[in-house]
């Protein structure tokens, strides 16, 4: 029989909602490990993806069943999961194992998406198994020493361990944090390209700017208040000119105070933060700009990459991003709008400069469209990770 490529990471996606009649987010990871599948099995040997599903932000219902399905067009095998917290991690330790125990054979390779400790018994079992070159970490995010709490500890004890076990070879999410955690064999996957059409060639009539993802004062909520608040000021005959849609979870009450405050002056501030999957796609639809605004200074900077503006950019949005990270190596001032200085009377000239200039930010978004579907293809990721993880290309054309 063929060898496979295995891709453990506790994700969501749609068939998995369709099937539990839940309205799980499908977040970045979701869409990095489907992408990097997707990628490997276009280029060869088959892939599937195998998850134990975080489900802890379930009301009420404490269990969700195994089922094996072809989810987003990907072989997909959802392990049971709980949602009682802490417990949730245990319970998928066991069955992680208990899958590899049953259907895992040598030839057979892993990827780790990240370092959960619930991966620990499964890759020391897949490391005698299948060898340490075929246990292979994704690292999507590098240790942070400023988590004190009990999370924070389990993490960098977990990375600790699993760093021992697999191979010392990783994929990561930027050439950065390959740097900083000195990794020398590195395969750098920012982030995977959905597979989607041309956005509209030209913004909309009022300009739509997208602020979503993770949102607290080290990725900008600070300085996107801030930002609005001088806009409002300064340039109030941008108010109908504009839209702002927040979306993503954190800094709720400060994001309802602001939409508050800026109501009079007719700035607009829509807070969609209790959005299921669906109804995020039609604002992605919706929306002209896309803003990224991970600050330089902050911890997230040096361990992590903002993998959404891979999905921005994707969709034909253009890109109003800090510059940090690899940001310099994927785009430049003709394929996104970068911050200069990570401060709001920077980040409310840019903004008051798109809405004033609709039209060459449009052809900006364009340009930075067609370079990430060129780079960050699932068939350019597949061949970089078909290469990386020793896998045999069969020549599909799939």
């Amino acid at each position: 029989m063929k060898p496979r490529q295995f891709f453990f990471a506790p994700i969501v996606l749609p068939r998995y909602n369709r099937h539990n009649g839940t309205t799980f987010p499908v977040n970045a990871a979701s869409n990095k490990v489907m992408g990097m599948a997707a990628g490997v099995r276009s280029q060869a040997r088959a892939s599937l993806i195998v998850s134990s599903p975080i489900v802890t932000a379930s009301p009420g219902r404490r269990y969700f069943d195994s089922f094996v399905c072809r989810d987003q067009q990907l072989a997909c095998a959802y392990l049971p999961a709980i949602s009682l917290r802490g417990l949730n991690r245990v319970f998928a330790a066991l069955v992680y194992l208990w899958f590899a125990l049953r259907h895992m054979r040598r030839g057979d390779g892993v990827v780790f998406y990240n370092y959960f400790p619930e991966y620990v018994p499964v890759a020391i079992l897949l490391r005698w198994r299948l060898g340490r070159d075929k246990v292979v970490m994704d690292l999507e995010d590098g240790p942070r020493a400023d988590e004190k709490n009990l999370r924070g500890y389990m993490n960098r004890f977990s990375l600790r361990l699993l760093s021992r076990v697999c191979s010392p070879r990783a994929i990561v999410v930027s050439r950065q944090l390959a740097d900083v955690m000195k990794i020398d064999d590195a395969c750098v996957v920012n982030g995977v390209s959905p597979d989607v059409g041309p956005q509209r060639s030209a913004f909309g009539s009022r300009v739509t700017f997208l602020y979503g993802g993770s949102i607290s004062p080290g990725t900008g909520l600070d300085l996107f208040a801030a930002a609005l608040r001088t806009l409002a000021r300064e340039r109030p005959e941008l108010a109908a000119r504009t839209h702002f849609v927040v979306t993503g979870f954190g800094g709720g009450d400060q994001l309802a105070a602001l939409a508050r405050e800026l109501a009079p002056s007719g700035f607009t501030l829509d807070v969609r933060q209790d959005t299921g999957p669906d109804e995020y796609k039609q604002i992605l639809a919706r929306a002209d700009v896309g803003l990224s605004l991970k600050l330089p200074e902050s911890a997230f900077n040096a361990t992590t990459f903002p993998s959404k503006v891979i999905e921005l950019a994707s969709h034909g949005l253009l890109v109003l991003t800090t510059d940090i990270s690899d940001i310099p190596l994927l785009f430049d001032r003709d394929t996104a709008a970068i911050l200069p200085n990570a401060d709001a009377a920077t980040l409310a000239n840019l903004l008051a400069a798109i809405a004033a200039d609709p039209e060459r930010y449009a052809a900006i978004a364009a340009a930075g469209q067609r370079r990430i579907v060129e780079r960050c293809s699932r068939r350019s990721v597949g061949r970089r990770l078909v290469e990386f993880l020793g896998v045999t290309p069969e020549f599909s054309t799939r």
